[in-house]
């Protein structure tokens, strides 16, 4: 038995969730910090994990989502999806006959509900049948809704089997649960068993049949491992001591060890010295007993749990042995180790329906490699295996068909499949594609997709020193593809994938000469035409690919990077300038250094464009675009088609305080003459008294500043 889909509704930051898994291969949750991953799997332990303490089961205001408003009445569902049900009494209990997946594979639901009591949902149904006008009748719901809280008084668990509806959909929800919005509630008589399931049988407890070990992030095990309650080693041990047949041989040992320690003359004499101190201090009548004495456990399952553990970093190491003096990732995969033997002991008893391995963030300290290798040796042969992560390492080594992406938005988190709907050999290439650097494009806000290694090392520069926000500041991840065969990877950016917005940069090659010059012979145009040819080519074919795709869109440079970015808003020589700089650390013949600028300066576009590619290719695109990088500067302006990308990829997560902290950079080089006091003026006018005016102001004023540009492309 599998999971194969968890629908999660109305749960901490969860509005409507939809969760898709696999089997036979390790299940990958990824996700920024505070994005739902944690709040995942405590859903999932509510029903899966007997361990979770009874306090954290009882939910309160805080566990329901907040974008529904004042929580009181509204439900919170936990939906389970299971596949591969076997013929014992235990899996029919759960199967579904309606959901047959194949000839002899079952599949089956189980909802966990957290909802108020039929006394309250049937006082809800008796102020809808009332035929109240419907302000009035809102009235009367918000007002009842005040008196209950979400505490056992008024709130029930219940469990159903069978369930045949998705209980995600609003239209389901608002049928069982009640349309909160027009106050219109069901008679809990009329809930339909057939479409909510079966009531959980009394005799059938899921969390009994099926065994969950649940590995928590790695944040500060050695503290853990030193309480009972939180080592695993203790759980081990205390399992090991019920089958050690010559105990009380032990225990005997021990209480003698007790007493010769205990009747030491040193100790008797310290003991003495300490009471009479006592006494003289605070008299017979108040002062306490005391005596110094060996505490050694007597009871053997209590001197087993006070067993610990010898430990080094790696073999050949000298240290003290103490767990709290060993590395952080040391510790860390020590603690893993235990909690994996932990649920390998569990697998090998072989007397649950299921085995579920739940693993929270398993990076924390811990070496690259290490990450890589843990990932691909956990176990999944007789259970499930779930790993949240951040890691880009772990990330990149994961299958996209496994992975689920959340997404944090404003007010809520939303969760993607990035193979969903893809082929078989479409998600084939992208896992191969994939690596450790390429992988931060499934944590991103945005993603811009370029070529190659000159616009990876450039564009984040240039767009650090214009701006003075970073790509990563604004949760963007720019990937260099290697060449332009961008179809592949631009498949996960989609209404039914990643709803993340994804931009394509890359050169439509234009010939900027059709006949040979002075300085271009027809060898380097019969290549330009070539290459424009192809350009085109790639242009169609790309745009044709990209069709209908709102999340996917393709920003072309009219010829190459270099070309646009040396003839961008050339009246205020700023690029020009970049290019020249460089000439010094190229060159050290002056006539060199002077012919090349004449050429940069050139009225001749063609001229222009020919010597820059020239140069180029002379030092090589990526060592020139690290050069163009070390002398660039807050005054140059960055080509429009990247400008209009990064607007693309902007849309739905710019705040008005990433403008802000954009254009506020931006007014400090507006101070020279008037500028700053017209611009002040104007803010004054449409009704802005603020210092720096807003990101609508700042765009309606400077009209072509490149932060301007990109506001109103976001916007």
């Amino acid at each position: 038995m599998h999971i194969t889909e968890i629908g999660i509704r109305n749960f901490r930051n969860f509005e409507s969730a939809k969760f898709k898994f696999t089997k036979n291969t390790v299940n990958t949750l990824i996700g920024e910090n505070a994005s739902g991953k944690t709040n995942l799997f405590y859903a999932m332990r509510l029903v899966l994990d007997e361990s979770l303490p009874l306090s954290a089961r009882q939910l309160t205001n805080s566990d329901f989502y907040r974008g529904i408003g004042p929580p009181n009445g509204h439900w919170i569902i936990v939906a389970f999806k299971f596949a591969g049900l076997g013929n014992s009494d235990e899996d029919l209990v759960l199967a579904n006959h309606s959901l047959l997946s194949g000839q002899d594979d079952l599949e089956g639901t189980y909802t966990f509900i957290y909802r108020p009591k039929k006394s309250v949902r049937t006082k809800l149904y008796e102020i809808t049948k009332d035929n109240l006008d419907p302000d009035i009748r809102k009235e009367k719901a918000r007002d009842y809704l005040k008196t209950i809280s979400i505490d056992r008084e008024y709130y029930e668990i219940a469990a159903f089997t069978r369930t045949t509806v998705d209980m995600s959909s609003n239209q389901i929800y608002d049928n069982f649960a009640g349309n909160f919005e027009e106050s219109i509630f069901p008679n809990p008589e009329d809930e339909d068993s057939t479409l909510i399931g079966n009531t959980r049988p009394p005799h059938f407890s899921l969390i009994k049949e099926i065994s969950c070990t649940y590995v928590k992030a790695l944040r500060n095990v050695v503290a853990d491992m030193k309480y009972a309650n939180s080592n695993p080693l203790v759980k081990l041990l205390s399992k090991q001591s019920k089958i050690i047949a010559d105990s009380h041989v032990i225990t005997a040992k021990v209480k003698d060890i007790n007493t010769t320690i205990s009747e030491l003359s040193e100790i008797k004499t310290l003991s003495a010295r300490i009471k009479n101190t006592l006494l003289s201090a605070v008299g017979h009548t108040y002062s306490p007993t005391l005596e110094i004495s060996s505490n050694l456990p007597e009871d053997f399952e209590e001197l087993i749990k006070s067993l610990g553990l010898l430990v080094e970093d790696s073999s050949g190491y000298l240290g003290s042995g103490r767990l709290e003096d060993l590395s952080l990732g040391g510790a860390n995969l020590i603690y893993l180790a235990l909690k994996l033997y932990e649920y390998e002991a569990q697998v090998d008893s072989n007397d649950k329906i299921a085995h579920f391995l739940l693993i929270e963030e398993p990076e924390a300290h811990i070496h690259t490699h290490v990450k890589k290798t843990l990932f691909s040796n956990v176990s999944h042969i007789n259970t499930q295996v779930f790993i949240s992560t951040h890691s880009s390492q772990i990330s990149s080594v994961s299958q996209i068909s496994a992975v689920n992406v959340l997404s944090r938005k404003r007010s809520k988190s939303e969760v993607y499949q990035p193979a969903n709907g893809l082929s078989t050999r479409n998600i084939a290439r992208i896992e191969r594609y994939l690596d450790a650097v390429r992988s931060t494009l499934l944590f991103a806000k945005g993603v811009m997709l370029v070529e190659g290694e000159a616009e990876q090392i450039l564009i984040p520069t240039l767009i650090k020193k214009v701006t003075g926000i970073s790509l990563d500041e604004l949760g963007i991840s720019l990937v260099s593809m290697g060449g332009t065969v961008f179809k592949h990877i631009s498949d996960l950016f989609h209404q039914d994938r990643l709803r993340t917005y994804c931009a394509i940069l890359t050169d439509r090659d234009e010939a900027y000469l059709t006949a040979p010059t002075v300085f271009a012979n027809k060898k380097d145009v019969d290549h330009l035409i070539a290459a424009d040819r192809d350009g085109l080519q790639r242009k169609n074919e790309l745009d044709a690919y990209i069709t209908g795709n709102s999340y996917t869109r393709a920003f072309y440079a009219q010829n190459t990077f270099e070309t646009e970015l040396l003839n961008t808003a050339r009246m205020y020589d700023h690029n020009t300038n970049l290019f020249s700089s460089t000439l010094p650390l190229i060159y050290e013949r002056k006539s060199f250094i002077t012919a090349y600028e004449k050429h940069f300066t050139s009225a001749d576009e063609s001229e222009r464009n020919h010597y820059v590619l020239k140069l180029a290719n002379k030092v090589g695109k990526g060592w020139f675009a690290l050069l163009l990088s070390e002398k660039s500067h807050p005054c140059l302006y960055i080509p429009t088609y990247i400008l209009n990308a990064l607007s693309h990829v902007l849309k739905g997560h710019a705040a008005e305080e990433v403008w802000k902290k954009m254009f506020s950079h931006r007014l400090q080089f507006y101070k020279t003459g008037n500028t700053l006091e017209k611009y002040e003026k104007y803010c004054a006018s449409k009704g802005v008294l603020t210092q720096h005016g807003t990101a609508e102001t700042f765009a309606g004023f400077f009209t072509n500043d490149p932060v301007a540009i990109l506001i109103r492309g976001s916007n």
